[in-house]
């Protein structure tokens, strides 16, 4: 019932009350049982109109809390699946962003590793270069004793050579000397 029909509702059950009265003073003050008993009946309705209108106005004003209630009640639900999701979404970044760290720390260390690994086979590499060229040199140093004991011993054989040539010429000579003056005569 809307706000206008219940104040002519009201008006309505005031005017009867009103009339109902009249009825019953008039019927009293005049002796006439009837109008007295129309009065009393016609208050009397207008007491249960007034009674039924008060409560359907309470019945009303209920439902409209029922209503406030339940939209209350919804806007609550509402905002909690709001938090909750907040909540998730906040959760969910959380874990990305604790996964995200991880998985840089683990490139890192990863990295790192790998750049240790480099450096320790470049380190093995120049240990293997040096450990080469060290036997490298010790075969150079070996074979350049091989040359100067050979070139020592080619020396000491031409030295032998041209003394064994000297002492061959000389006995030639004096061979030639000796046959020389066996031809004398």
């Amino acid at each position: 019932m809307s706000k206008h029909d219940k104040a002519d509702e009201a008006r309505r059950g005031l005017i009867d009350s009103v009339k109902g009265k009249a009825k019953e003073v008039v019927g009293a003050v005049t002796g006439n049982d009837s109008l007295t008993a129309e009065g009393q009946l016609e208050q009397t309705q207008a007491h249960e109109r007034k009674e039924a209108n008060a409560t359907e106005a309470v019945a009303e004003a209920q439902a409209k809390q029922a209503r406030d209630d339940a939209a209350e009640a919804k806007a609550d639900g509402a905002r909690q699946r709001l938090a909750a999701n907040a909540s998730a979404v906040a959760t969910e970044d959380s874990i990305e962003a604790r996964q995200a760290a991880q998985k840089r720390a683990a490139e890192r260390a990863a990295q790192q590793t790998a750049a240790t690994e480099q450096t320790r086979a470049e380190l093995d590499a120049q240990q293997q270069i040096q450990r080469a060229k060290a036997d490298e040199r010790e075969e150079i140093g070996d074979a350049t004793e091989d040359v100067v004991d050979a070139a020592a011993q080619h020396q000491t054989s031409v030295q032998v050579a041209a003394n064994e040539k000297a002492e061959a010429d000389r006995l030639r000579h004096h061979a030639q000397n000796v046959s020389d003056e066996a031809d004398l005569p």
